[in-house]
């Protein structure tokens, strides 16, 4: 937990670590192989439930280095084990440099089996950093707009927070929520295609946040955000759901077992953000980025399974703009929300 080499923030915070599949984008989890290559030697084991088909531990020498004396019915802590860590919780408080800091690149804040209050206590946190600016993404937003929307926070008295039953309505019918009050956090959702941009963004642009963005990572088709961007989608009777996204983050997929990414997909959401005057951030191409003809200079292989030939890049997980087209060079941040905007 601290510094970080994605390059759209500056520290990581995970008070909140392990999670599980929702979709196509989880396949290849970056997490999970961090989780599987450290945890066993980071984490105590865990009591195997009755009839758990998984193995005990046995490797007495690994399980005497966690403290334990290889004990039956212990197994090494997996990554679906989605646990919260309260001693994490005040890091940001002693991290005095103004940081953009991502909240759980090792889980989702909206998990489940996370608890309302620690929920609460994250938010919290934040709302003591002023100087600081927290990034969330989940694949949960239905949860994530629930929670936020029902939040609350007691100006008069000892700074307590609370979920409210029902949202609140003000007299221009706009949710009254602390969230207005947290200019410092982002709220984001990650959509991996079409589908789930279709699925995940409208919930997003219904949850008060003082920036809203999508992470479009790892792209696995072509996606059209260009109604979410502009008055088209936003536009309606309830002016509850005049919002667009702020900010689009895009990129292929890294790893060995990156999935093929369309450099075309890429661009047309470089090209559609840039139509709607929105911050984007091209992050990677992935590891095996594709066009459809090979544009000479050497660069170019056939591709392995598809028709199209992939660049051939020296950066593994096709992270260096060098490499890349001139018009994917873009690495954007969103301006600050204004106070009239945190709705």
């Amino acid at each position: 937990m601290g510094s970080t080499s994605i390059e759209w923030t500056d520290r990581t915070w995970n008070p909140v670590t392990g999670c599980t599949k929702v979709s196509p984008g989880c396949a290849h989890c970056y997490a999970e192989t961090i989780a599987k290559r450290l945890w066993s030697t980071s984490y105590s084991p865990v009591a195997c439930e009755v009839g758990d088909p998984r193995e005990a531990v046995r490797d007495a020498a690994r399980v005497h280095l966690l403290g334990n004396s290889g004990q039956p019915g212990l197994r090494f802590r997996e990554f679906t084990d989605v646990r919260t860590h309260e001693d994490r919780l005040l890091a940001p408080l002693s991290w005095r440099k103004p940081a953009r800091i991502f909240v759980n690149s090792m889980s989702d804040l909206f998990h489940e089996d996370v608890p309302d209050p620690f929920i609460l206590g994250v938010m919290d946190v934040i709302r003591q950093c002023p100087r600081h600016t927290f990034q969330v993404l989940t694949k949960r937003p239905a949860r994530m707009r629930d929670l936020m929307s029902r939040l609350r926070f007691d100006y008069t008295g000892d700074g307590r927070m609370w979920l409210a039953d029902a949202v609140a309505l003000d007299r221009d019918r706009q949710p009254i929520s602390f969230a207005r009050l947290l200019k410092n956090l982002w709220l984001g959702v990650s959509v991996e295609n079409q589908h789930f941009a279709d699925e995940r963004i409208p919930l997003l642009l219904r949850t008060p946040a003082a920036v809203r963005f999508i992470s479009a990572e790892p792209l696995l088709g072509g996606i059209d955000v260009a109604r979410f961007l502009d008055c088209g989608w936003g536009c309606r009777d309830n002016a509850a759901e005049k919002h667009t996204l702020d900010w689009v983050i895009v990129g292929g997929e890294s790893g060995p077992q990156a999935r093929a990414c369309d450099v075309a997909w890429v661009r047309s959401i470089v090209q559609q953000c840039r139509a709607a005057g929105v911050a984007v951030f091209a992050k990677q191409l992935g590891a095996r980025p594709y066009v459809d003809e090979d544009l000479g200079g050497g660069r170019y292989r056939e591709a392995r399974d598809r028709s199209g030939y992939e660049l051939a890049l020296k950066d593994r997980k096709g992270g260096d703009p060098v490499e890349w087209p001139e018009d994917l060079r873009v690495r954007e941040f969103p301006p600050p929300a204004p106070v009239e905007a945190l709705a």
